[in-house]
């Protein structure tokens, strides 16, 4: 009886230690996914905010940002952004959404707008949080 007993104990914790780590494993993936699109968002945030510190306020100032500028200032904070970005990052943007330039472009675009109006982004809510 004992032994029985034993047995069915020794089952039950390899059960249930086979869910634990299997948990274990999905939340550090998620905690790794996590890491790697706050690291997205703010190498985003940052080329736009650069690009348009060094380029785009001048040319505004002058009235010279026409639609050849505006396409060499997303060429310019897409070479930025994909140079702060590690290769963790631009594996994970590959593997999850495809073509990396055409993933960032969309992100800069929408981060364009967003420092535009004011709105907060990750990058931004989280430096306000702090």
């Amino acid at each position: 009886m004992t032994e029985l007993i034993l047995s069915a104990l020794t089952a039950a914790v390899l059960v249930v230690g086979g869910f634990a780590a299997k948990a274990l494993d999905k939340f550090a993936a998620t905690n790794a996914d996590n890491k790697i699109i706050k690291e997205i968002a703010s190498a985003a945030a940052d080329a736009v905010a650069m690009v348009s510190q060094t380029y785009v306020d001048g040319l505004k100032a002058a009235g010279n940002f026409d639609v050849a500028a505006q396409k060499q200032a997303l060429s310019m904070a897409l070479a930025a952004c994909l140079a702060s970005l590690s290769q963790s990052a631009q594996d994970y943007i590959e593997r999850t959404y495809g073509d990396v330039n055409s993933y960032l472009t969309t992100k800069i675009e929408a981060e364009v707008r967003a420092q535009k109006f004011g709105f907060a982004t990750l990058e931004t809510a989280e430096t306000i949080d702090a």
